[in-house]
């Protein structure tokens, strides 16, 4: 039987590497410039940290989390998220007594859910935690970071959502009101919708099911339920988000999935990708710190999905434009000569060449159409006559000429050509 990978998992190849090495590397150029410092946290955790964070009555937990037992019989889950991850390494080495501190990560996350556009059961994200402070200021950095990330990768006909879903105890008003809205047509509502009216009222409004964003066009708004200092902080953030001149849309039914999410929350929509819209999203999460133990303390951030910016990058045709690194392609014709050109070729690498040898024989005919195919920018020919005299042909791919030249001079012929 074949072996393949399995279902909501895939390769990425090396022919589409650079693309994913190039978000990676402006995350950590624009991070960066606003204070964040990369973390790598485990795949693997207690599954009680997900539990307490992410919140029991979730469709992370109860349906989609990897969970296994190892040898010592504790509960192991595959990560479905990072915050809680981060928020764990925060107190663990003690991150609470040195004031806000700002994180980046990138990685694998693992849910078992239905495969979708954008989205596996390995996906993978790119986010930051800036953990420390409730000042609604830093909520409008931290939305304005996100934007000029994407911005920074060619994605830029997006959408900025906001809304601010308060304080626990505003949320728990809210979930009220909204329940006795929904009970006298309650069996309307999708099946999925039937078991959040019990468990997680609030995953409802984030429902994209027709006939349940219907039956919400009237429903009550979370705005109404909030108390003066929600009002207040929501205010600071929107005013902060104008002098950043950020453009933005107020929708008062946006919500976060996670129970941990407090205050303020937004999304970064691309509209070229379907019902699966979302290619980033955060909020404000001022309850988990203390949540897992640690001090009261205010915490925002985002997380990005690394395959969803692709399909918004592809949807806006861009490419990232890498300078591809210029290589060589070494070939030695005959025992001697092959000798040398092996000896040669371990001198370029030393001097931070790329060089790809041959080591089946082939013909040189075929040899060159593998530097072809490799895109190799130069091609060096040594064979027992060039050895002799203690010259090599240096072969132009682009110009489609060649040279003679002392094998002596190769090194700094190299260097010349391959410097921009």
């Amino acid at each position: 039987m074949k072996i393949r990978v399995l279902k909501g998992v895939r390769d990425i190849l090396p022919t589409e590497i650079t693309q994913w090495n190039f978000l990676h590397k402006q995350a950590g150029k624009v991070f960066s410039r606003y204070g964040y410092k990369q973390i790598i946290v485990p795949i693997i955790e207690e599954s009680g940290l997900f539990t307490r964070s992410i919140g029991q009555q979730t469709d992370i937990v109860e349906k989609e989390m990897y969970t296994f037992l190892d040898k010592g019989n504790r509960s192991i889950a595959l990560r479905p998220e990072a915050t809680a991850s981060i928020v764990r390494a925060y107190l663990e080495h003690n991150y609470s007594h040195t004031g806000l501190t700002k994180f980046f990560y990138s990685g694998p996350m693992f849910r078992g859910e239905k495969p979708q556009a954008g989205r596996n059961r390995q996906f993978y994200q790119i986010g930051v935690e800036a953990i420390g402070s409730y000042n609604p200021f830093l909520d409008a950095e931290t939305l304005n970071l996100a934007i000029e990330y994407l911005k920074e990768i060619g994605i830029k006909n997006f959408n900025v959502l906001i809304n601010t879903v308060g304080s626990s105890e505003d949320k728990q008003n809210f979930s009220r009101k909204l329940k006795a809205f929904l009970l006298p047509e309650k069996n309307l509502l999708c099946e999925n919708c039937q078991s959040r009216y019990e468990r997680n009222v609030l995953r409802i409004l984030d429902c994209k099911s027709k006939s349940c964003k219907k039956m919400l066009k009237n429903a009550p708004k979370i705005i109404d339920c909030l108390s003066q200092e929600s009002l207040k902080d929501f205010a600071v953030f929107q005013n902060a988000l104008e002098l950043l001149k950020v453009d933005y849309i107020l929708d008062p039914y946006l919500v976060r999935g996670l129970d941990y999410y407090t205050k303020t929350v937004f999304e970064i929509t691309h509209d070229k990708l379907g019902a699966q819209n979302t290619i980033l999203a955060g909020g404000r999460y001022d309850n988990l710190i203390e949540q897992l133990g640690g001090p009261t303390t205010g915490a925002i951030g985002f997380a990005c999905g690394v395959e969803r910016l692709l399909l918004a990058q592809k949807a806006e045709s861009f490419t990232a434009n890498i300078a591809s690194k210029q290589s060589i392609f070494a070939i030695g014709l005959g025992a001697g000569s092959y000798s040398r050109i092996f000896k040669i070729a371990h001198t370029l690498r030393k001097n931070s060449i790329s060089v790809h040898l041959d080591f089946e024989n082939k013909s040189i005919k075929a040899q060159m159409r593998q530097a072809n195919k490799l895109n190799c920018s130069h091609v060096l020919i040594l064979g027992d006559d060039e050895l002799k005299d203690d010259n090599i042909i240096i072969k132009y791919m682009d110009k489609g000429t060649q040279e003679l030249i002392k094998i002596s001079a190769l090194l700094e012929v190299i260097k010349r050509e391959l410097t921009p």
